[in-house]
């Protein structure tokens, strides 16, 4: 395949900041694991992270190989960035799981949209799978690729839209119903705001499909890999940064500012007084020369107000 200047330098800048992504990702798993705050969106923004290494070593090989190693970087390629990015939505929505795991009801919701996800994903790669092997003639073009028909390009298109939407309107929910810290609650808000960019992403790479323009759908699929990559992490990079710049003198080091909401709010907790201290301050403030009040001995008695 003969590549023109500009397809090479759109091609390299793309490059350079999917690398960065990929540095941010390794970024973020390794805080998370050094604070030892690791769990499952943290897994899935790792799996993100290296099928987008994946994904920027695949792309590169389509476009300077010939033959069957063209063939295979293909598929690789298409496969990669759908993993990329719906690994990224499910790490946003454990993101949201992680905070809601005391709230019962929250978490099993979030828990059966991460099912509905995986499924989804799953049925886009099957459906590629199908698509590409029904017709082996793109095999033997100069740089072999094979486009999904319209059907399949509005079906994803409508299926990433409903996935993001869920994330807006499940965040949402969450800030709504529940009384959080102002830190935890500018976390959903970022939430709320990534999950919008990832689908203007998937807008345009539905527009550049629907184009016929295989270059401009080319840049379409690397920018959403790349906003993908991006604002999966973005979360964890953006507590950690807020932690480190307007750190309070109370704050632990470790705290990532996105911890679990307590069972028991604040508003709702007992405190206990002791009545014998209570007497004996009373008594202590007797004037000399008042009646002495008669005090029987008794166990400690500790009432909740």
């Amino acid at each position: 395949m003969i590549l023109s200047p500009s397809m090479i330098q759109m091609k390299a800048v793309t490059s350079v900041a999917q690398g960065m992504a990929i540095a941010l990702t390794i970024f973020r798993v390794l805080l998370r694991l050094h604070i030892r705050r690791f769990w499952w969106e943290d897994a899935w923004a790792a799996v993100a992270g290296l099928c987008g290494m994946a994904h920027l070593i695949n792309s590169w090989v389509h476009l300077l190989c010939h033959g069957t190693t063209c063939v295979v970087s293909f598929w690789a390629t298409t496969f990669m960035s759908t993993g990329v990015n719906w690994s990224a939505r499910m790490s946003i929505l454990f993101a949201i799981a992680r905070i809601a795991r005391h709230t019962q009801r929250l978490y099993r919701l979030s828990m059966g949209f991460a099912i509905l996800f995986s499924l989804t994903c799953a049925g886009f790669v099957v459906q590629k799978a199908r698509d590409f092997e029904s017709s082996s003639k793109w095999y033997q073009l100069p740089c072999p690729s094979c486009r999904v028909g319209h059907p399949m390009a509005a079906y994803q298109l409508a299926a990433k839209a409903v996935a993001d939407t869920i994330l807006v309107v499940f965040s949402f929910r969450l800030l709504w119903n529940l009384n959080l810290p102002s830190r935890q609650r500018r976390m959903i808000l970022a939430i709320f705001s990534s999950s919008i960019i990832m689908s203007i992403f998937s807008l345009f790479h539905a527009i550049a499909h629907f184009l016929i323009s295989t270059w401009v759908e080319t840049v379409a699929v690397n920018l959403e890999v790349l906003s993908s990559l991006i604002i999966c992490n973005l979360l964890v990079v953006v507590t950690y940064a807020y932690r480190v710049l307007n750190r309070e003198p109370d704050d632990p080091e470790d705290d990532d500012y996105s911890g679990p909401i307590p069972s028991v709010s604040t508003s709702q907790r007992l405190t206990t007084i002791s009545l014998d201290l209570v007497t004996d301050t009373s008594a202590s403030l007797r004037p000399l020369d008042s009646p002495a009040t008669f005090v029987p001995n008794r166990k400690e008695d500790t009432r909740s107000v």
